[in-house]
């Protein structure tokens, strides 16, 4: 039994690394493809309920602080900007979400009238459309996803705190036995899964679905980053924190579906800072949230920023990255500013 529990917990893994570029572990759970057969509470069944309305009502102060963060998140309006230089023509950063969801689907105009005329797409991953070959290099590297042989899960925090994670666990059909040689993060990733729109014809995702329209349209697909780049980034993260991160979030009174519908709510209304307000304002613990950021945010928006230059020199590009990547005083769209480039809302 605790092989085929790990068995299928490992297939479910493997696809959910097709992209493993959530900023947060609250919005990890939208990086995997939409569809799959997820661990989150009531897989396939999108039902979940705002918390962002629940908060307002519930807890007052928790909403108006979220709030007030958010208003001061630089360039936290739009997830959709134009990118001009002299000499050059125009480019576009758009922000993503990794969701299927029928209103993340929904595309401006604008946004297509931009797209349908560009000469290149760079994604964050260039690999975006075959989520095969990057579950592959993950599994190439088992140090990123597992234990040293010296290590276990339920050795990571004190027994009281083992014993609540463990619980949780139970509660989603996993017994702690079958993952105790498991990194938390890629548990984590595994646990907070989207359930995806089941009325979607094909279950791609916002993503893939740029990458492979690109393609058809005959215009070059480009990666800012290899898969590996973007595991060695979460697997970066400590271990103690990646667990206790594990047991905030079971601590929540929320579901994964209801941190699914208020991420995708939230990007719909292209409010990428109160999305970044809300993934890090709702655990008390800022412990893990803090690591995250540094090492998979900020740290990233850096690599981007530069990489994306040459693609930038040529003119008529979108650049095409998490939405949680763009706000913010070390957010693309600024550091972009920084290397003397116009950068403007479109919507």
């Amino acid at each position: 039994m605790r092989n085929s529990s790990l068995g299928r917990l490992r297939n479910r893994l493997g696809r959910a690394v097709s992209r493993i570029a959530a900023p947060l572990l609250l919005a990890a759970f939208l990086s995997t493809p939409s569809g799959s057969p997820a661990l989150a509470d009531n897989a396939g069944n999108c039902s979940g309920k705002n918390i962002l309305l629940q908060l307002r009502e519930t807890d007052p102060s928790r909403y108006r602080a979220m709030m007030d963060d958010a208003s001061k998140v630089t360039n936290g309006h739009s997830i959709f900007w134009k990118i001009e230089k002299p000499g050059v023509e125009p480019s576009w950063l758009f922000g993503t979400i990794h969701s299927n969801d029928a209103h993340v689907l929904e595309l401006s105009d604008k946004f297509h009238d931009a797209f349908d005329k560009i000469d290149t797409l760079v994604l964050e991953l260039k690999e975006v459309s075959n989520p095969n070959a990057i579950a592959m290099e993950l599994f190439k590297h088992p140090e990123l996803t597992m234990l040293p042989a010296d290590k276990t899960l339920d050795h990571l925090l004190p027994a009281e705190e083992t014993a609540q994670i463990a619980a949780g666990l139970a509660k989603k059909g996993i017994p702690i036995a079958a993952v105790l040689r498991m990194r938390p993060w890629f548990l984590s990733m595994g646990l907070l899964t989207s359930c995806g729109d089941p009325n979607s014809k094909d279950g791609y995702v916002l993503d893939r679905r740029l990458a492979e329209q690109a393609e058809e349209n005959g215009v070059d697909v480009e990666g800012l980053e290899t898969p590996l780049e973007q595991f060695q980034a979460m697997a970066d993260l400590p271990d103690e924190a990646m667990m206790k991160d594990l047991l905030d979030v079971f601590k929540l009174p929320y579901s994964t579906n209801d941190m699914i519908k208020t991420l995708v709510e939230l990007y719909s209304t292209g409010n990428s800072g109160l999305m970044k307000a809300f993934s890090e304002d709702l655990s008390d613990d800022k412990t893990a949230t803090l690591a995250l950021s540094k090492r998979v945010i900020i740290d990233r928006n850096e690599v981007m920023a530069k990489r994306i230059l040459p693609y930038l020199d040529r003119g008529n590009v979108m650049m095409a990255v998490g939405a949680l990547h763009l706000p913010g005083d070390r957010g693309v769209v600024e550091l972009l500013r920084k290397q003397g480039f116009t950068v403007t809302a479109v919507d």
